[in-house]
């Protein structure tokens, strides 16, 4: 059989160029340093590289998504902690002036430095994070949520809702990003802004505003300290004094002809005291004793408040004041009444007497309550910080891993490529001469061969 001289030269032609293109393969792998740029470079493992392809691009976003989940609950917890620095030094200052010797030029000092704090407790609300308000809720409003009323401000007004704002969904649950402003500053939508005689704690807000009138006016308050009626029956308006019944204490009228209430109230305006009696039969009612008491304000300094909807009655004057039961005059009456107590009134337990310092006290003690409400809200957000943070580090490692998988499907083991590469271009250079001594060859070399 005889062979071509021209299948020769075509076969070998075959081998340089799977030989060239072989050794061009190991060059661009080894310049690249990938070695499965396509499919098929390894069929067998194509597969599994583009698995893990997705899955660390899924692990990569949850990262990230996680990352900004705890920069925006961090920017939340830098915010609490200045509300609670703000609120430790409002404390401070505000026990510093409860003392009976400080003049009201001195109160009304602190009273300004409560002013300016409840300033920045208003911009602390207001508080956002990539043009968002952490603690509007969900409303998304362009408007701040915390709008302050009144010149010096009286009250506050709250433009959101109670959900947290932010959500991160990991493995089918929910992390809030934020708080409420109810988590934070103890406002409810529900009540709005309380004040200091109601059976709600104040919220923030409203906590700086009356600590600040206090200071501002030296005012003493004597309030009920619980709802003067039983639980569920309400008294204002319709429930006489001397229905027993209705009140959480039973009602019991002096002994005088006819047996009566009185109490007596004494106020200083304009460094003059004017001491009065108010007597109420059994047939009058709570709206009668506010008349009668605020109709006395000018002499007395003293003013009377019903709250129907906590139930609570509260005086209110300036420096200090006394409130006592006594028996009615005129009447032959030689023991008292006990409106004091029916009404629940705080100074039933200290003489009578009511002062500014008391009631600074008491409102120390609402603004400890506040700061460990945020005290309360900062452990909450913290732990969801450090259960993201720990969610993030084993993403981390997992990306890390297999993103090392990946590289040993898809990077170029330089030493083995280095000698396919060398071997290659030995056997290629082979080739070439093979050739070129074929090629040279003449018809006369082959016949004075045979």
């Amino acid at each position: 059989m005889r062979i071509a001289t021209s299948s020769i030269y075509a076969q070998q032609v075959a081998a340089i160029d799977n030989q060239a293109a072989l050794y061009a393969k190991y060059a661009a792998d080894l310049s690249g340093g990938k070695m499965l740029n396509a499919p098929s470079d390894d069929p067998s493992v194509i597969a599994q590289d583009l698995q893990t392809h997705v899955a660390i691009d899924t692990e990569t976003q949850q990262s990230t998504n996680i990352q900004g989940a705890v920069n925006q609950l961090t920017q939340t917890d830098s915010t609490l902690s200045s509300l609670t620095s703000l609120l430790q030094g409002v404390i401070t200052n505000a026990q510093s002036g409860a003392s009976s010797t400080k003049t009201l030029a001195e109160t009304q000092d602190i009273g300004a430095q409560v002013d300016q704090a409840l300033q920045q407790a208003i911009s602390l609300a207001n508080t956002q994070y990539n043009g968002q308000y952490i603690f509007a809720g969900t409303t998304n409003s362009a408007n701040p949520p915390i709008v302050p009323q009144g010149s010096p401000i009286n009250a506050v007004v709250f433009n959101g809702n109670e959900q947290a704002s932010g959500q991160l969904v990991y493995n089918n649950t929910n992390y809030a990003l934020s708080t409420t402003m109810q988590g934070a500053f103890n406002y409810s939508t529900q009540s709005g802004a309380s004040d200091a005689g109601s059976s709600a704690s104040p919220d923030v807000f409203q906590a700086l505003i009356n600590l600040r009138n206090t200071l501002d006016n030296q005012t003493a308050v004597d309030t009920s300290t619980a709802g003067v009626n039983q639980a569920g029956t309400p008294v204002y308006g319709t429930t006489t004094l001397g229905t027993a019944g209705a009140f959480a204490t039973a009602p019991q009228l002096d002994n005088g002809a006819p047996p009566s209430y009185s109490i007596q109230i004494s106020g200083t305006v304009n460094g003059v005291t004017s001491t009065k009696t108010y007597t109420l039969t059994g047939a009058d009612d709570l709206n009668t004793l506010v008349g009668d008491i605020n109709a006395d304000t000018a002499t007395t300094g003293v003013t009377a408040n019903f709250d129907p909807t906590t139930e609570k009655f509260t005086l209110t004057g300036s420096g200090s004041f006394t409130v006592n039961d006594v028996p009615t005059p005129g009447t032959g009456a030689t023991t008292a009444g006990n409106l004091t107590q029916v009404l629940n009134l705080q100074s039933t337990t200290n003489s009578g007497q009511v002062d500014f310092v008391e009631n600074l006290t008491a409102q120390v003690g609402v603004l400890n309550n506040l700061l460990n409400g945020v005290l309360s809200a900062r452990a909450t957000i913290g732990a969801r910080i450090q259960t993201l943070s720990s969610i993030g580090s084993q993403l981390q490692s997992t990306i890390t891993d297999n993103t090392n998988i990946e590289s040993s499907y898809e990077d170029t083991p330089t030493a083995e490529y280095a000698a396919k590469s060398s071997a290659a271009q030995t056997a290629l250079d082979a080739a070439y001469q093979v050739t070129n001594s074929l090629e040279s060859k003449t018809l006369m070399d082959y016949m004075t061969s045979l």
